[in-house]
């Protein structure tokens, strides 16, 4: 039923317990509305098919609602608020190509990691008289996975013996997966609207909604003096994790007020409608590399790869990559990592009994037992290798 208070959908056993005192005030208080009888089994029945009917209603109810509806009414009812949901994207990364001196790779040539992810290269390469040139590539594919680690593209997926080693010396960066109902709501019900400009929510919507882009902080000085952290007055300093500096580029140029200063040591040249190149400045957020030492006492229900399994979720909290170089995203630029939620990530494996976990920054001389907090302009990352569990 629909009232002042909402929609309250009516269950199964409401419905059998309706039509059951239905019944009896239409025919007495004696009649035999068991499972067993005839009219039982009629209302039981009855009841069942409009069980499903009432989830229908409250579905079409809840489509109304940001916080409630889902898939595409979710993505249609964004649209009422200026935004949509953000899509899968690919990765970029630079290839070093070693071969025949003056070869020519063409455009479009691919390489690929040991277990498959594919990069086109995005344009000609002409190796210079050493045999060595780089190239830019993006991914065939779209998602979080294609940000491989830095040495893991090292094969050509159609072999050319002109080609003698291919590498990226850098981390593959902007592949996203396509944002989640979850995701896309939190952002949604936080306000981030991008249906404006030069405010504080709307340069940070429009960052999140920028290819590659997984987190985003904006620090506005719109004073006349010089802040603590050295961003000059009317300025406007943004701080990104993950994505494209030309594509971040363009995005704080459409989205900060004319006249205020962009500040960061990334700069980048944009091109504007009419012609006129401006210079934006920002900055990516630092990578925190964390290390945590994990020592665990486990009984006969420990199974032979829970250390993996710890290691597993540990990464999945805090983000970082595993042995095969794939990258798992987690906390998100400025988010501290909390020290007591460290345990649920390694009691959620079978068979342990007693556990002691110190952790820290990768460059902390001793871990400790604490939160390890996390500057706004800064990430938390780990690995599978800074992830060290032993035995009691």
């Amino acid at each position: 039923m629909l009232d002042s208070t909402g929609f309250h959908k009516k269950s199964y056993a409401d419905l059998v317990s309706d039509m059951q005192n239905k019944a009896r005030e239409l025919w007495g208080a004696d009649i035999n509305v068991s499972q067993t009888s005839f009219l039982g089994i009629l209302i039981i029945l009855f009841a069942w098919f409009l069980s499903i009917a009432w989830e229908l209603t409250e579905s079409v109810y809840n489509a109304g609602f940001v916080t409630k509806s889902e898939g595409v009414q979710l993505d249609r009812l964004s649209t009422l608020m200026g935004t949509s949901r953000i899509p899968a994207a690919n990765s970029y990364v630079t290839l070093t190509i070693t071969g025949q001196v003056n070869f020519e790779v063409p455009e479009g040539t691919v390489f690929q990691t040991s277990d498959g992810i594919q990069f086109e290269t995005i344009a000609d390469l002409t190796l210079d008289t050493t045999g060595i040139g780089t190239v830019d590539a993006v991914s065939t594919d779209t998602g979080i996975d294609t940000n491989v680690a830095a040495g893991a593209i090292t094969v050509q997926a159609n072999p050319d013996s002109n080609i003698t080693s291919v590498t990226n010396a850098a981390t593959a960066t902007g592949g996203r997966d396509q944002e989640t109902d979850d995701e896309f709501r939190q952002r949604l019900v936080a306000g981030s609207s991008s249906t404006g400009n030069a405010t504080f929510p709307s340069i940070v919507a429009k960052l999140l909604e920028t290819s590659g882009v997984r987190s985003a902080n904006v620090i506005v000085n719109n004073t006349l003096e010089t802040d603590s952290a050295g961003n000059p007055a009317k300025s406007v300093h943004a701080y990104v994790l993950g994505g494209i500096a030309s594509d971040v580029a363009d995005t704080l140029l459409n989205s900060v007020a004319a006249g205020i200063e962009t500040v960061g040591n990334q700069t980048v040249n944009v091109v504007d409608s009419s012609g006129t190149t401006h210079k934006v400045k920002f900055d990516f957020a630092a990578q925190i590399d964390i290390k945590l030492a994990i020592s665990i006492k486990t009984n006969a229900k420990y199974e032979t790869d829970g250390d993996a399994q710890i290691q597993q979720n540990i990464l999945n909290y805090i983000g970082g990559t595993d042995a095969d170089g794939t990258f798992y995203s987690g906390l998100l630029m400025g988010e501290d990592v909390v020290y007591s939620r460290l345990f649920s990530c390694v009691y959620a494996v079978a068979g342990i009994d007693d556990v002691t976990i110190q952790v820290g920054r990768s460059t902390d001389e001793t871990l400790g037992t604490e939160n390890v907090v996390i500057g706004p302009n800064e990430a938390p990352q780990t690995s599978i290798t800074a992830i060290e569990v032993t035995h009691e």
